[in-house]
């Protein structure tokens, strides 16, 4: 599975996809107080909520207009796997 996040203004979506097919999607508010651990664990709840092992991701990729948020999610999805 490959995970794809897009940092929106408002919301951060996340995506799993196997091949072509996708698997999930989740929002979470976008909030640039917020620490890489904090994500981290929205991150995680989101899979769990999903029955997504974090072995079963192979990948990731971010897409973002919220600059000050790139290292944190880089970090976080870091701290998930």
């Amino acid at each position: 599975m490959f995970l794809a996040i897009d940092i929106g203004n408002t919301n951060i979506v996340l995506g799993g996809f196997v091949d072509d097919e996708i698997v999930f999607v989740a929002r979470m508010a976008t909030d640039t107080t917020k620490t890489e651990d904090e994500y981290a664990t929205k991150i995680k709840s989101v899979l769990a909520l999903h029955d997504i092992n974090k072995s079963e991701i192979s990948g990731a990729i971010i897409s973002s207009v919220v600059p000050p948020l790139n290292a944190v999610i880089s970090k976080a999805i870091g701290l998930v796997y």
